[in-house]
């Protein structure tokens, strides 16, 4: 879960414009300044203005694929890890097994808009690959360097978006403000693409009361997620997802203009394919609930999932086959322009046989510039197995420069 250098000054002339014997000098104003840190984007806007070289640049390039009918976007995330204490990676780019760029990205997506009174509005393409610049894969389950993360068609109708093709699945809160992610981004419920169908819609009461929900179905996983080897049964080797079945309602409350509640709940119900060697579940049953308060520049929120089913036979917290894991996450984090602060915490639990872990993550988000951002965190990450033998899987500091164009 990206380097460049950003440019720092920024030069203003003078124009001229003279007409018969007058003599007038049209000065051009210099870059307009925000009024305040927290009204500010990034940090290019901040101290060189909305119109610095860098921001205008990108800008210029957006329109410039925009006007020649080009839609594709393109950029990568750089990570740097410094062990805290004793050595337990060793500093560098990346840590052994992922060493290197994490990842490079590339999106294509073409659309076409309807005119008319019709029920589709919009129909398009969306698809995502990746690539690492090394032969270390992302994950030991992963097929190989080069993947796809989403491959769909959508349709935008007045019923709400539907898609078909290779999805994210929709369980619980989408991200939780951090670069590292918490245990459900490990145990495979965030970030997690398979291949299948979706409808999503947003359904609005009033102007302070909405809901938003979506429906999901999918043939088989993919291979393809931020999942430990042994979190699930698409990362445990001779086993796969089946016809997985999701649902999610996340009703929302705008009690005024500053403060809003979100309270989400979704439900999961998944097959699983593996020999009768492995002592899997033939079905994997899980259940999440989330609640988000949002007030001015602050959010926090908190997050619980349960989920029933013997998914794999050696899981990375308890070392055998538990038949039930359930986790709790929670996060504070503000928001001040281009500067963001989080404090998160997650726990974890396995049981039969029994086994707990917890991420500890505090961190500052910096918004350089209007396309690129710099995650700076601290991540203390501990797993306790089954026999009480506590093994340090994080203790140290991650540095990830993000950036898109």
């Amino acid at each position: 879960m990206p380097s460049r250098l950003l440019p720092l000054v920024v030069a203003a002339f003078p124009l001229a414009a003279f007409a018969g014997t007058d003599k007038t000098v049209v000065t051009q104003p210099p870059p307009a300044s925000p009024a305040s840190f927290c009204e500010s984007g990034s940090l290019t806007e901040y101290f060189l203005g909305k119109d610095n070289a860098w921001d205008s640049m990108y800008d210029s390039f957006q329109q410039w694929k925009k006007d020649n009918n080009l839609p594709i976007g393109f950029g990568a995330h750089h990570w740097w890890h410094v062990d805290r204490g004793d050595r337990l990676y060793g500093d560098g780019y990346g840590v052994p097994g992922e060493r290197g760029t994490y990842y490079y990205w590339l999106n294509v997506d073409p659309s076409l808009k309807l005119g008319g009174d019709g029920f589709v509005k919009e129909i398009g393409i969306h698809a995502q690959g990746r690539i690492r610049d090394t032969d270390d894969k992302l994950r030991a389950f992963y097929n190989d360097t080069v993947w796809t993360y989403e491959a769909y068609a959508y349709a935008r109708t007045d019923a709400g978006t539907f898609k078909a093709g290779q999805i994210v699945e929709d369980f619980c809160i989408p991200w939780d403000n951090t670069w590292y992610e918490g245990v459900a981004y490990f145990d495979e419920y965030r970030f997690n693409p398979s291949w299948g169908v979706s409808w999503n819609n947003t359904w609005k009461s009033s102007d302070t009361f909405s809901i938003d929900t979506s429906a999901q179905y999918f043939i088989r996983g993919d291979h393809v997620s931020g999942g430990l080897v042994n979190s699930s049964a698409a990362t445990t080797e001779g086993a796969k997802e089946r016809n997985t079945g999701i649902v999610r309602l996340v009703p929302t409350w705008k009690l005024d203009s500053d403060t809003k509640v979100a309270w989400g709940m979704a439900g999961l119900v998944r097959g699983i394919d593996a020999p009768d060697s492995l002592g899997l579940s033939n079905t994997q049953t899980a259940w999440e609930t989330d609640l988000t308060l949002s007030y001015k520049n602050w959010s926090i929120w908190g997050q619980y999932i349960d989920s029933h089913g013997t998914i794999t036979p050696a899981r990375y917290v308890s070392g055998g086959p538990s038949d039930r894991q359930n986790s709790v996450s929670t996060g504070i984090n503000y928001k001040c322009g281009p500067l963001g602060v989080h404090v998160n915490y997650s726990k974890g639990w396995d049981h039969g046989p029994d086994g707990n872990q917890y991420i500890f993550e505090p961190g500052i988000t910096f918004q350089l510039a209007k396309n690129v951002t710099l995650y700076t965190e601290y991540v203390k990450w501990n797993v306790t197995d089954s026999a009480g033998v506590k093994t340090k899987y994080d203790d140290g500091f991650e540095l990830a420069l993000v950036w898109n164009f």
